[in-house]
């Protein structure tokens, strides 16, 4: 979170012993990572202060906490609290029309409370009659309450966010976005222990993972029936298409929230699947101080620690810092399975003026899985083998490394009647390195398979940049929000085979030994493969009011694509371009339409596009593909942007695909040409409700139905049917949890349920089936004190026996069993 320069006076600003603490971390933190990678430019980030004008609040008398979160998203302020506790308090609520510090005092009437403006919409929460030199703060870190879409969720108490941009760029609420957004906040993360980006796509309404690579850290994410093309970090667009996925990871405690919008989403993402867009965005540096430390213990060793810290780095708190560090190390339900991760993030924050800020920060995240496990193998005719959960027929020696640094920059500035510029930047450096062993068929055989070592090396180097000027104007006397930008995305990604065993060795899986066979490995000729993308892009956008219940959502992107492959080669590439698109346009146009004060109706049509390589007859690559999503739907808005629900229908159609033009070369001639005439089609439901619609009460869920089929295609019999399978049509996800009240008001208690239908892969004589399935985790918290919270969580209650991934005809692995239940402990201090 940016904050602007404060009034605080240098008295009220004594330095907290954190200061220290976060100052040195800092200098430690940034040195290595300057030495460790380069920024090629600096960037930029501030925001604009909310109107302190009369505003009509509803808010119900209750608890404290929970009403002044409702009037903060409200209000569009931040409210600090220091020292404070908040959970056994009660306010009388508030109604009618009233200024910010006005509603405040009411609010806070009998509660023993203040407010103090801080300036900029800052206001700080403290005990009246203190006589503290620091005019009664005290040291607490801030609890911070935002309705800005660039604002944290941290502190919110809460499992939603009012405003997000993700979806067009543009400041808008949940309600006034015409697709489908969700949001993951820091609390729900918290609460069910969402420490992975696996953990989070899980838990969002819509998202599905599917896990199939060497590993079960790399998980390709679907949404409407295709694949995500990019996962962004503050909205910059990382690719995480072809072996990429193994590169961009995330460690969930540098995140506030994580914003995603299901559908098309070309306008600020520019090529990819018509799918959709998830955004990480990172936490903030806070004014005020901020320590928070966890210590988990859970099943199968899995041990973690954690420490996040931030604080005013000058007496002024115009320079905040922050850092954060975790550290696991984890068996696995499966045999010798061992997982160690390690992540370290800093960021410094700077008011440069009263209307200027800029951030710089890096991030190093390094993992490593010694005893890969590749899968399990199935009968021949595709039923499950019934395993023990903790089988692992691969080898002991194997082992993958994964290692992810990133620099950041932003410079965000505040200019005349309301205008803001931000500029920012991102460099990821991400590699991994495996050595393991494969096993495959043999004819004939149920439980004898070749096994045979290998090894491969993926890296990536991206850089992303994005600008943009954003405002309102007033035209035909009524007042619009409008944008425009620019962005730049280089993409320089390899792969390359690093290990070979010295032969195939046949195993009989039911005397194997994981031990028996160390990996030795044998001269060869090593496969390398290289890729560098380059893509620029302006864009527009504008939220313009063509009536007092009507809004039109508009926008347009233009798009250049280059992209140089080299194809496998073993020692000398041989660049060529591969794809090349000038000045593609794609369109963003949604209509919403306030029903009343709480509900709209809206109707969107969006875009996106994607280079194939395809060639014609004539030896011209093909049009790309055009990804179209159409929906509509209604979305409600209640108790202050603090519970947010939305129902749409949906339809994408994806067009130009690669069909086989038998005409000009018909199979089995000497070439083989395509002509773009392919299209499939998913339509759908997508329904979800986040936030709080009772005070202490926190729910996040959804449903989803999704069928996506080929429409057109040069298989007559594929025309009807489903694109895959393997993927769910319908999906059901529901994270709650209750903060008890009286006597038990330290108690907090929660449950999760995931829910989906049969999954299947089928081959010729070969069918393997996972029907549908609920798994049910619960979770309860107990506070020790006000700074100190012991949290247990169980997943798969039940114990529900499941595969999440399956195998294949030629495969003697792949298939996957879920987690069975697992438990975890963990102790929370924030101070």
């Amino acid at each position: 979170m940016a904050l602007q320069h404060r009034n605080f006076t240098a008295a009220r600003m004594t330095l907290h012993p954190t200061t220290g603490a976060v100052r040195a971390a800092l200098v430690l933190l940034l040195a290595a990572g300057a030495a460790g990678a380069g920024l090629p430019h600096m960037a930029v980030a501030a925001e604009s202060s909310p109107a302190a004008t009369m505003r009509d609040y509803s808010i119900p008398a209750g608890s404290l906490r929970s009403a002044l979160a409702s009037f903060a998203i409200a209000a569009g302020i931040n409210l600090s609290t220091q020292g404070v506790a908040l959970d056994s308090l009660a306010t009388p609520g508030l109604q009618g029309r009233h200024g910010v510090t006005a509603g405040l005092q009411k609010l806070l009437q009998g509660s023993g409370l203040e407010v103090a403006d801080g300036g900029n919409g800052n206001y700080l929460l403290r005990k009246m009659n203190t006589g503290t030199a620091d005019g009664g703060l005290a040291s607490m870190p801030a609890v911070v309450v935002s309705a800005e879409a660039d604002r944290a969720t941290e502190g919110t108490g809460l499992y939603t966010s009012r405003n997000m941009s993700t979806a067009t760029g543009l400041n808008l609420s949940q309600r006034h976005t015409p697709q489908t957004v969700s949001v993951i906040s820091r609390q729900q993360m918290e609460d069910f222990d969402l420490t992975t980006l696996q953990d989070v796509a899980r838990a969002t309404p819509g998202i599905y993972g599917k896990t199939q690579g060497v590993s079960d850290q790399e998980t390709t994410y679907f949404a409407r029936g295709f694949a995500l093309s990019h996962v962004n970090v503050d909205g910059l667009p990382l690719d995480v298409t072809g072996f990429n996925e193994r590169n961009v990871s995330a460690d969930m405690l540098m995140y506030d929230r994580v914003e995603v919008v299901r559908g098309a989403t070309g306008l600020m993402e520019g090529a990819g699947a018509p799918s959709g867009s998830i955004n990480m965005i990172r936490k903030r540096p806070t004014a005020t101080p901020l320590l928070n430390t966890s210590a988990h213990l859970g099943s199968w060793k899995d041990r973690q620690l954690t420490v996040d810290a931030s604080n005013a780095l000058n007496a002024s708190g115009s320079v905040r810092g922050r850092v954060a560090a975790s550290w696991r190390d984890s068996d696995s339900f499966v045999d010798v399975v061992n997982n160690q991760n390690s992540t370290v993030y800093a960021i410094v924050e700077a008011d440069l003026t009263p209307s200027t800020t800029a951030g710089i920060g890096f991030s190093r995240q390094h993992s490593r899985t010694d005893g890969v496990f590749v899968g399990l193998p199935t009968m021949l005719d595709g039923r499950h083998m019934d395993l023990p959960r903790s089988t692992f027929l691969n080898n002991a020696d194997s082992v993958q490394k994964r290692d992810n640094n990133v620099v950041f920059a932003d410079l965000e500035t505040k200019l005349e009647q309301g205008w803001r510029s931000r500029f920012a930047i991102t460099r990821i450096e991400a590699s991994s390195s495996t050595r393991n062993t494969t096993n495959s068929r043999i004819d004939g055989e149920i439980y004898k398979l070749n096994q045979s070592e290998t090894g491969w090396k993926y890296n990536t180097e991206q850089v992303v940049a994005d600008w943009r000027l954003s405002g309102p104007v007033t035209w035909f006397g009524r007042q619009h929000d409008v944008i425009v930008g620019a962005s730049y995305r280089h993409d320089d990604s390899d792969a390359g085979q690093s290990w070979e065993g010295a032969g195939t060795r046949v195993i009989d899986i039911r005397q194997w030994n994981p031990y028996a066979y160390p990996m030795r490995g044998a001269p060869f000729e090593p496969y390398n493969w290289g890729r560098k993308t380059d893509e620029k892009g302006i864009y527009a956008a504008g939220n313009f009011s063509l009536a007092d219940p009507l809004r039109l959502v508009l926008g347009g992107r233009f798009g250049w694509y280059a992209q140089d492959v080299t194809g496998w080669y073993s020692s000398n590439p041989a660049w060529r371009r591969g794809l090349t698109e000038n000045a593609k346009f794609t369109p963003y146009a949604g209509l919403v339409y306030d029903v009343d004060r709480h509900h709209s109706v809206y109707a969107s049509g969006t875009q996106i596009f994607e280079p194939q390589s395809s060639l014609d007859v004539r030896g011209n690559t093909l049009p790309p593909l055009s990804g179209t999503n159409l929906e509509v739907g209604v979305k409600g808005e209640y108790f202050g942007g603090r519970l947010n629900a939305s129902g749409a229908l949906f339809r994408i159609r994806q067009n130009n695909r690669a069909m086989a033009d038998e005409l000009n070369c018909p199979t089995g001639g000497a070439i083989y040409c395509a002509r773009a005439a392919g299209q499939v089609q998913s339509e759908g439901i997508d329904l979800q409700l986040s936030g709080s619609p009772l005070p202490g009460w926190q729910i996040s869920g959804g449903y989803t139905y999704v069928l996506a089929k080929y429409t057109q295609d040069s298989v007559a019999a594929n025309i009807g049917q489903r694109i895959a399978t393997d993927e769910p049509k319908q999906l059901f996800k529901l994270m709650t949890n209750v903060q008890l009240g009286g006597g038990l008001a330290q108690w907090n208690v929660g449950a999760s349920i995931y829910a989906q239908d049969k999954i299947e892969r089928r081959d010729t004589a070969y069918l393997t089936r996972q029907g549908g399935y609920a798994i049910v985790g619960l979770t309860a918290g107990y506070h020790i004190s006000e700074q100190l919270q012991l949290r247990l969580n169980i997943d798969n209650v039940l114990d529900r026996r499941y595969y999440q991934a399956l195998g294949y005809s030629w495969s003697g692995g792949l298939e996957r069993y879920g987690a069975p239940r697992s438990v975890l402990l963990s102790l929370h201090y924030k101070m």
